[in-house]
């Protein structure tokens, strides 16, 4: 199975393939880059890997919620190569990825992630590790930092606190900070992280159809119900 992944719903971008040899990823140093670098990277690494975007089983990429214009570029991308090549196309959270990269960078099982949305608020939800498989638990939100509660209370096993919003707001997460066994708040999601649950979606038939591949921001729902 030979799958291409893109992350860039935070300020460090990357690229991931994997294939039958391993997986390979790439960096992209500023948001600045984005546009130009997922195409080239892209490039690069099916040119190495001695295949063509028609020997992809799927693309994945980063679906958010995380930077708008960041989710943009994955989106966009991701959308054009699957529909020039009919590769089936493969969203996945970014707050899963994040997770994901928590657990195979710090061997975190539980976590805890919240990532700096700006404008005083931040995204979050609860991740577990479960038979393999990183999984979020309930919804992810979009909230103030202050809103963010203490994991459930069925965590009795030590649990990560992940993600931007840790460094952001410090003093407001400063409680649930020092409850957690490790805080990473330099930690962002990689490419390599989308993989796993890509290749489960792929796996069941969950397909999505370039047109209705579009980032998940939370924000407008958010403003709608507070308006309503």
């Amino acid at each position: 199975m030979n799958l291409l992944a893109f992350e860039t719903s935070s300020h460090l971008g990357s690229v991931a393939l994997e294939t039958e040899h391993g997986v390979v990823v790439r960096g992209i140093a500023t948001p600045r880059e984005q546009t130009q670098r997922l195409i080239e990277i892209t490039d690069e690494l099916l040119a190495a890997a001695g295949i063509g975007l028609a020997d992809l089983s799927g693309i994945a990429f980063g679906r958010g919620p995380g930077s708008f214009t960041g989710l943009r570029v994955s989106a966009a991308v991701a959308q054009g190569l699957a529909a020039a090549s009919g590769v089936a196309l493969l969203p996945v959270s970014s707050l899963l990825c994040l997770a994901e990269t928590a657990w195979r960078e710090a061997g975190c099982e539980r976590v805890l992630v919240c990532v700096d949305a700006h404008m005083g608020e931040v995204y979050w939800a609860y991740a577990e590790r479960r038979g393999g498989i990183v999984e979020i638990v309930g919804d992810e939100r979009l909230a103030a930092p202050s809103e963010v509660a203490a994991p459930p209370s069925e965590w009795r096993d030590p649990w990560c606190a992940v993600g931007s919003g840790f460094g952001s707001h410090a003093e407001a997460l400063a409680p649930l900070a020092r409850a957690a066994t490790k805080v990473l708040p330099e930690l962002v999601p990689a490419a390599a992280g989308l993989l796993p649950q890509a290749k489960r979606d792929l796996e069941a038939g969950r397909r999505t159809a370039p047109a209705a591949a579009l980032p998940v921001y939370l924000r407008e729902h958010t403003a709608w119900r507070r308006s309503s």
